[in-house]
């Protein structure tokens, strides 16, 4: 049973696991340009399967760096969480996603009691330690056989060629079978650990999780406060450019919906000052100013 911990990276797994050259390149291909030759689609293509059905990939993403921990992950306070940082009123799509990991989680409970080996693809972003830490938690009276694949900050593809990854949704689906060597069984000990550490955020239930020196910690809520302060431009700026450009200068895996979050509140603390709100149901199309 493989565990990821976003649906981005659900897709891509499943991918793998289904992953042929053939099949690939007799589907529908997109290109910009000259038409490559057979053989250049080919050698774009190359990889290689990982061994399993499709079937076998559930997901815990549930963003549970962010808000309310303290109760059920589904329970109607994280609903109400997950509505506001994804920006969204649809709560009909909220209640298909949250019955949609709900059935991930029993079908990873139901795999580990009938002693089928759990595999966990981790990764250096909060949302991916907090799940990881709520896994163990969740698998801890279950002898069961765990291990994990830690995504490397760093991969070097070729000789020349460094890349630097923050979550395995970026991950080519015909990669994932060379991260497979890094692959470590969690002792006990650390099963345990991860157990009580998930318990100890969920006793201090702060607003926010973040990794610190690699260390998962409660923070407050302006945590990162710093980071869109420091980007916000000295002219007139649309509001998801200012967030893009986080995103992309400190990819730390947080979610675009936070950052969003928080430059409101900046708003309504009259740090921030709306110039023009062309579309309402568009917020991130606002075009801001600073006032300070």
């Amino acid at each position: 049973m493989e565990v990821v911990f976003s649906d981005s990276a659900k897709g891509a797994l499943k991918m793998a696991k289904s992953y042929g050259k053939n099949n690939v390149i007799g589907g529908a291909i997109g290109y910009i340009g000259k038409k490559p030759s057979k053989e250049e689609l080919k050698k774009h293509f190359e990889g290689n399967a990982i061994e399993g059905s499709f079937n076998d990939v559930v997901c815990i993403g549930l963003n549970l760096d962010i808000g309310d921990i303290s109760g059920e992950i589904d329970s109607d306070e994280r609903k109400s969480e997950f509505v506001k940082v994804l920006g969204t009123g649809n709560f009909e799509d909220s209640e298909k996603f949250f019955k949609t990991q709900r059935e991930d989680i029993d079908k990873l409970i139901d795999a580990a009691k009938e002693g089928e080996p759990i595999r966990v693809w981790n990764s250096h972003t909060p949302f991916s330690a907090c799940a990881f830490a709520f896994v163990c938690y969740v698998l801890k009276n279950i002898d069961c056989h765990l291990s994990v694949v830690m995504l490397p900050q760093y991969w070097g593809k070729t000789e020349k060629t460094i890349l630097s990854y923050s979550d395995w949704a970026q991950i080519d689906p015909a990669w994932f079978y060379l991260f497979l060597p890094l692959e470590r069984r969690v002792s006990t000990v650390e099963k345990h650990s991860q157990s009580c550490l998930w318990n100890d955020l969920r006793t201090e239930n702060a607003a926010l999780r973040a990794l610190v020196n690699g260390i998962l910690i409660s923070v407050p809520e302006d945590f990162y406060d710093h980071i869109i302060i420091k980007s916000i431009p000295n002219k007139e700026f649309v509001m998801a450019q200012l967030i893009g450009t986080i995103l992309r200068n400190y990819p730390l895996g947080v979610a675009d919906g936070w950052y969003a979050l928080r430059i409101n509140k900046m708003i309504a603390e009259n740090r921030l000052k709306i110039v023009e709100d062309k579309d309402a149901s568009y917020p991130y199309g606002r075009i801001l100013r600073t006032t300070i």
